[in-house]
């Protein structure tokens, strides 16, 4: 990119114009007094923990290359998914546990036909998911849910049929749905089998974005199965995200630390808080305040396991928290909660990833596919094909061929 000197100053401008909304947004007093003794009482402190037994932590990642080559009017797309599980070992803390959960590698092939297209890509979210596309929506609670906040019910096959099937060149938008169709279904296919796992963490929410509309994406019904079966298996299916999407979190940490007796420029560790809402807890939290925090279904928290590393958002399904998790009474529900942070903590001292549940980690660097992978697999296809009699010269890595690599 090149700027001549009226550009420079057009970009200053514009700089100095967004950092300041910024600033005026990020100095706007959100916590009141009143509440921040909601939250000081709503804040759950839980124990350094490095002694287990029995347990079972698994986690799911996945990736891809999309699309991985261009050729005449269609696309490749690949998806890779990868699921690891841990166990508690006295001698050695947290240990892979054998035999490794099997690797998702899905190739998939998608012309710009409009038709052959949506045949392909609904083929691939079948392959992926390990299921038809209308046993995961019949299986799936997405339907439940989507009916409170939807103008109207749909059936299931209505539902099937409002589908979102992006062409084959909506490269964005099938990057986001096979990469988490291949880890739902991952996810699945390890709550099915015989593993006896106590949690299994996504790195992802469980936000729905199109739960309101008239339309859906297949993974979402996929992830909401997989919420399904969980609970059926006792399971803890739990989604963490580094990115929690609030403002003002310096006077919510200064909270903490009231709470822990702490000073210093250190924050706060080992604490959690489950961000209240207005039926279940009587108030709400305002730094959540137009925000879908939690999300419709889910139960969510914030979380801080290490000093070292950024407070997360943990979101449980909510019918697994009626289930498993809320007690009698508030002190045995803040007890069940302590109880499965602690065992999370359990899985967050590796040095690699200190403060951070390892198993997702592993499955991350384990489902990530590097430069000479993605180069090896193109080079692969494309033997493969020309012993079929195609032209190499027609394949296009789309990515190198405009510069954007």
């Amino acid at each position: 990119m090149r700027f001549d000197l009226h550009l420079q100053s057009l970009a200053r401008e514009q700089f100095e114009a967004v950092t300041g909304k910024m600033k005026s947004w990020e100095v706007n007093e959100r916590i009141t007094a009143n509440e921040a003794d909601r939250i000081r009482e709503a804040v759950n402190c839980f124990s350094h923990t490095t002694e287990r037994q029995d347990l079972r932590i698994a986690g799911v990642d996945a990736s891809g290359d999309f699309p991985l080559l261009n050729y005449a009017d269609s696309f490749i797309y690949l998806a890779v998914a990868q699921a690891t599980v841990y166990g508690a070992d006295r001698l050695n803390g947290l240990k892979e546990v054998a035999p490794k959960p099997d690797t998702i590698f899905h190739l998939s092939w998608m012309p710009e036909n409009a038709e052959v297209g949506e045949q392909q890509l609904e083929l691939s979210f079948e392959q992926l998911a390990g299921l038809s596309l209308l046993e995961v929506i019949e299986r799936s609670d997405y339907r439940q849910l989507k009916q409170l906040v939807a103008p109207r019910k749909q059936s299931v096959a209505q539902l099937l049929e409002s589908l979102i099937r992006p062409l084959a060149s909506d490269t964005g938008n099938l990057a986001i749905q096979l990469r988490s169709t291949a880890e739902f279904g991952t996810a699945l296919r390890l709550l099915n089998g015989e593993r006896d796992i106590n949690y299994l963490l996504v790195d992802t929410t469980f936000s729905l974005p199109l739960l309101p509309s008239m339309n859906s994406l297949f993974y979402e019904h996929l992830k909401r199965l997989c919420c399904v079966e969980a609970r059926t298996a006792g399971i803890g299916f739990f989604a963490l995200s580094k990115s929690h999407g609030l403002t003002a979190v310096e006077q919510l940490e200064a909270l903490v630390k009231d709470v822990q007796g702490l000073t210093g420029a250190e924050p706060a560790e080992h604490w959690c808080l489950r961000i209240p809402e207005q039926k279940r807890e009587g108030w709400e939290l305002s730094l959540a305040e137009g925000r879908r925090l939690p999300p419709i279904g889910a139960v969510s928290y914030l979380v801080r396991f290490h000093r070292t590393t950024p407070m997360l958002r943990l979101d449980i399904d909510s019918v697994y928290w009626e289930q498993f998790v809320r007690g009698a009474s508030e002190a045995e529900t803040r007890s069940r909660e302590r109880k499965i942070f602690e065992d999370l903590d359990y899985g967050c001292h590796d040095m690699r990833v200190y403060g951070y549940p390892y198993p997702i980690h592993a499955a991350h660097m384990k489902a990530s596919l590097t430069n000479s992978e993605r180069a090896a697999f193109r080079k692969q296809v494309i033997a493969e094909a020309v012993k079929q009699g195609m032209r190499p010269i027609l394949f296009r890595d789309p990515s190198k061929a405009t510069g954007h690599r």
